[in-house]
C-alpha cells in the first residue's frame, strides 16, 4: 500500500507542470495572433496616410506652379514696360550755340584755385563763394560734348557743352546755362577757365 501511494504522489507534480506549460504556450500563441492582427491595420493606415500626404503635396505643388506662372509673366511684362519708359524719358540737353559758329570739344579736368569779387576786384576765399558746400571738387569736360560739375558737395551736376571761340557754352541737365571764359590755351585745349558764380569770378586750372 505504501508503494502505490508514493507512485501516485510523484505523478501529481508532472501533471501540474504539463498543464502549466500548456497554458503558457496557449497564452503565447494568443498573444502572437493578437499582435499580428493589431499591427496590420496600423500598417494599412500608415500606407494610406503616406499616400494621402503625397497626393496633397503633389496637388499643392501643381497649385503653386499654376499660381506662380502668371506672376512671372506679369513681372516680365512690367520690366519690359519699365525699361522702355526709362529709355524714352532720357532727357536730351540742347546747348544754345550761335548759328553758323564752328564748335569743338576737348577732354580735361579743372580745379578752382582762386576767386575775385567782380565788384571790388579783391580776392576772396573759395569757401566765401561756395559756402560750407565747397568740397574741393572739379569740373570735367569730355570729348563727347558732356561735362560734370562736382565743385560743391551738395550735388554732382552734369550736362552738355560746346566751345565757341574763347567761350565754353555749357547747359546743365536742368536747363541752367553757364558761360565759361577761356583765359589761356594749350593748342586746342583750354588751360585756364573763368566762371562767374553770383558776382564772383572763380579761376580754374588743370
Amino acid at each position: 500500500m505504501a508503494g502505490r501511494h508514493s507512485a501516485k504522489s510523484s505523478k501529481k507534480p508532472l501533471v501540474i507542470i504539463c498543464i502549466a506549460a500548456a497554458v503558457i504556450i496557449i497564452a503565447v500563441v494568443c498573444a502572437v495572433i493578437f499582435l499580428n492582427s493589431a499591427s496590420k491595420p496600423a500598417n494599412t493606415n500608415s500606407t494610406t496616410a503616406q499616400q494621402t500626404t503625397s497626393t496633397v503635396q503633389s496637388a499643392s505643388a501643381e497649385s503653386y506652379e499654376t499660381t506662380l506662372q502668371p506672376a512671372t509673366d506679369a513681372q516680365q511684362t512690367t520690366q519690359i514696360e519699365t525699361f522702355a519708359g526709362e529709355t524714352s524719358e532720357v532727357p536730351k540737353v540742347v546747348v544754345p550755340t550761335q548759328s553758323g559758329q564752328e564748335v569743338s570739344y576737348f577732354n580735361a579736368t579743372y580745379v578752382p584755385y582762386k576767386a575775385i569779387d567782380s565788384s571790388t576786384n579783391e580776392e576772396c576765399s573759395l569757401r566765401e563763394v561756395f559756402g560750407s558746400a565747397f568740397s574741393q571738387g572739379v569740373i570735367t569736360f569730355n570729348s563727347d560734348g558732356t561735362f560734370t560739375d562736382s565743385v560743391t558737395s551738395s550735388s554732382v551736376d552734369s550736362g552738355a557743352y560746346a566751345v565757341e571761340g574763347d567761350t565754353i557754352v555749357a547747359t546743365y541737365s536742368n536747363d541752367k546755362n553757364m558761360s565759361v571764359k577761356v583765359a589761356s590755351w594749350d593748342g586746342d585745349t583750354p588751360v585756364e577757365l573763368i566762371i562767374n558764380y553770383g558776382g564772383y569770378d572763380v579761376y580754374f586750372n588743370m
